[in-house]
């Protein structure tokens, strides 16, 4: 089923005429088999050949974990396809759209020209990881174009798919290629990128920047210190009222950051959104899930302990008087419930 003539036909067009294209390749309706073997499989084949005699030829490595890294980063790459068109099928049907795999994967096909192209010029010093984000925001533009041509989104529900489909993807990329990362050694490139131990992030300063990417390194450094926080509870298990405090504090905060990220969402023009809305929405949205956390570890606090608190309130809520500990911060949590309940 492989056709080179086709496959160079569909790449020139997606260069050239990329929507105009698009409507062309699903007038063809080709089942995913033939859009793997026409696009995804032998373009990444062929990004991978490429960018490793660039980086010879640049004087660099073959790549992290030699062969057989390379072999296991086309492998992700190939599976990764797969992975992105599920979630395009999936989240279509939430925002109705048709549901169809084998037209979300023809979708990621058409994109995957630019997505190669990006792999190729990654090698390239100092310029290359500018020029494999370039890639990548345009490969996210294209599938933002063609998702009413192959799925039917309607138009009033385009953003909030890309957006929604832009934090899965992100979601399942960590998983995806930090496994696959785990193989070749993606822990020394961790390592080297860290360098030690004193150079790591322990405060997150305020945000300086908006969008997803700038979003994406700043939420990444909160859960990395958040996750480094460690708590040792009290051995008789109760709470002091300074905690309920802070907690209550944080979570009205938490509140008020969620409320305003959700109407920068709902602000967003739905008839004519630039791609700097899709991104800044994505980013925004990814801040609403990590905001409680964000609020914690901004203002210098442990969210070890902040969950221990969350944790503790929730069981005296539940036992309220099975023994002397659990019948304190029960009494602690009816005094602050009001606040409690409003802001939960």
């Amino acid at each position: 089923m492989f056709d080179l003539q086709a496959t160079i036909r569909w790449v020139t067009g997606v260069i050239k005429t990329p929507v105009e294209t698009a409507k062309a390749y699903r007038d063809g309706d080709p089942p995913w088999l033939q859009t793997f073997l026409q696009l995804p499989l032998p373009l990444f084949v062929a990004a991978t050949v490429l960018a490793g005699l660039l980086s010879l030829l640049l004087g660099g490595a073959v790549g992290i974990g030699g062969v057989a890294g390379v072999l296991w980063m086309l492998a992700g790459s190939l599976i990764w396809s797969f992975v992105l068109a599920v979630i395009l099928d999936q989240v279509a049907g939430f925002f109705g759209g048709e549901k169809n795999f084998d037209r979300a994967y023809a979708l990621v096909g058409l994109t995957s020209v630019i997505s190669a192209i990006g792999s190729v010029l990654s090698v390239v010093a100092w310029l290359g990881g500018l020029l494999s984000l370039a890639a990548t925001v345009y490969a996210i533009y294209l599938a933002y174009q063609f998702v009413p041509i192959f799925l039917g989104v309607p138009e009033e529900n385009r953003v909030k798919h890309i957006v929604v489909s832009i934090i899965a993807g992100f979601v399942l990329g960590l998983i995806v290629f930090g496994f696959i990362g785990g193989i070749v050694g993606g822990a020394a490139a961790i390592d080297a990128f860290d360098s030690d131990e004193e150079d790591r992030v322990t405060d997150v300063e305020p945000e300086v920047g908006g969008g997803l990417f700038a979003g994406v390194e700043r939420q990444a450094k909160l859960a990395e210190t958040a996750q480094n926080d460690r708590y040792e509870p009290p051995a008789d298990g109760k709470l002091k009222d300074a905690q309920v405090v802070r907690f209550v504090d944080t979570m009205k905060k938490t509140a008020a950051l969620r409320e305003r990220l959700t109407k920068k969402w709902d602000d967003i023009d739905e008839d004519n959104p630039s791609l700097g809305d899709i991104f800044s929405g994505a980013g925004d949205a990814m801040r609403v899930g990590t905001a409680e956390m964000e609020v914690v570890k901004t203002a210098g606090g442990n969210w070890a302990e902040h969950q221990w608190v969350r944790s503790t309130l929730e069981t005296a809520r539940i036992q309220q008087d099975i023994n002397d500990a659990v019948r304190h911060n029960y009494e602690l949590f009816l005094k602050y419930s009001e606040d409690i309940e409003r802001y939960e």
